[in-house]
């Protein structure tokens, strides 16, 4: 019998709060053994990739395969288990249902002129940050009644009515106004509040990275809008200009130039990172020490800071009726219980194997006989690739499909922040 105090503490606690303080430690060969091994992962990403290739194997869902060289200079075929191969990419596999497949077809059909996706990476890569805004916050672009009451209970006193939510916003990109570049903020939402102002609601949302860059250009612009904004106790605090901060103080001063165009009246700027990303929610706690008044408490016109942790969204929306969707959440991003729980049982051969439980169904891949697809290789694997690019793989045939729905095949760059 496997057993833990972590794991223990799960088996009697909700089923939407973490029972784990940090990620599970994953050795390299158990990772090698399930195609989810990335030289430089971090714990947690290491464990979120394991995550994905769980999941992709309950939704039965074929793995991309790249071509890469060894030492040797020979070609090499190696799955990348957090990967979907070409067809079940571009039928949207990954997100949770066929409604938030759609909605995201249409936020790239509309994206804004300049808005950044990163198309190769939402469709394919189960790790991608923006599948995953879409996939927790698409559902409530699509029921604003169901946002009311998340929104309601995340933030009392400050939301009494979501009237939209939108992806990959900015104000005033390359406009002068603002940076006089490409900043743009994950989600925005439009809200009133219980006095009745209208109210903006900035977000940023991090899956794996860890706030580490890379950064924008420095523009004497970021500084000057900085210190205007009367956020900061110093805004030319050393800390403020480092990796990840300096992306959090370019959409936090943002929200600030909304509310001084006009744009709302009252403001606040959430950070959405899972619990267990501990750099993320590192960066999160040193950023709001920078803060005069992080909570707006002292000025209602001051745009408050808050780190909101990925479970604690989803068990909001548990709590707000969606309890299917919420499982769905959980299952593909939070349960490192099921992580830790499984390589556990890999390590006791006496113990049967996990039981896969399908969070959602997805039709089968149009075919599973199709060469190797073109994809864009993961990041280094072996000590002796690491100073190799990877051979591009012979391109594939894919099914045909309209083309307002296709997956763009150029890599745009994942760079969020100066254009």
């Amino acid at each position: 019998m496997l057993s833990h105090p972590a794991l223990a503490t799960a088996v009697g606690a909700s089923p939407f709060i973490q029972p784990l303080a940090h990620a599970p430690f994953l050795s390299e060969p158990r990772r090698r053994q399930h195609h989810a091994f990335i030289a430089n992962d971090s714990r947690f990403a290491a464990s979120a990739r394991l995550l994905a290739h769980l999941w992709r194997q309950d939704q039965q869902l074929p793995t991309a395969t790249f071509i890469s060289r060894d030492s040797a200079s020979k070609p090499r075929r190696r799955p990348a288990s957090w990967f979907l191969r070409r067809d079940a990419a571009q039928a949207g596999a990954t997100f949770l249902t066929p409604a938030i497949r759609d909605h995201a077809r249409q936020a790239l059909l509309f994206r804004e002129p300049g808005a950044m996706w990163n198309e190769d990476r939402l469709w394919a890569n189960l790790l991608s940050s923006q599948a995953l805004t879409l996939n927790l916050l698409a559902p409530l672009a699509t029921d604003l009644t169901l946002a009311t009451r998340v929104f309601r209970a995340l933030l009392p006193g400050f939301v009494d009515q979501v009237r939209s939510i939108r992806f990959e916003h900015s104000p005033g990109r390359f406009d002068d106004r603002y940076f006089g570049d490409g900043t743009a903020l994950d989600a925005l939402i439009e809200a009133i509040t219980p006095d009745g102002e209208i109210a903006v609601i900035t977000i940023e949302v991090k899956f794996t990275e860890g706030l580490t860059g890379p950064s924008a250009t420095l523009r004497d612009r970021y500084i000057e809008a900085a210190q205007a904004s009367g956020l900061y106790q110093d805004a030319t605090s050393p800390t403020l200009a480092r990796a990840g901060f300096e992306q959090l103080r370019r959409e936090h001063v943002m929200t600030t130039l909304m509310l001084q165009y006009g744009l709302g009246s009252r403001g606040k700027f959430i950070l959405i990172a899972p619990q267990l990303n501990r750099r993320a929610q590192a960066v999160a706690a040193l950023y709001r020490t920078e803060l005069r008044d992080p909570d707006g408490a002292g000025d209602p016109t001051t745009v408050a800071f808050s780190n909101i942790t990925l479970e604690a969204i989803i068990a909001a929306m548990h709590e707000a009726g969606a309890t299917d969707l919420a499982r769905q959440l959980w299952a593909r991003y939070c349960d490192y219980a099921r992580v830790a729980q499984f390589a556990l049982q890999c390590d006791d051969p006496s113990s049967p194997p996990p039981v896969p439980t399908p969070v959602c169904s997805f039709p089968p891949p149009a075919s599973t006989s199709e060469p190797v697809p073109n994809e864009e290789a993961p990041p280094a694997i072996t000590r002796s690739s690491r100073r190799r690019r990877p051979a591009a793989a012979t391109p594939a045939k894919c099914p045909a499909r309209p083309a307002a729905s296709r997956p763009s095949p150029e890599t745009t760059s994942t760079a969020r922040g100066a254009g």
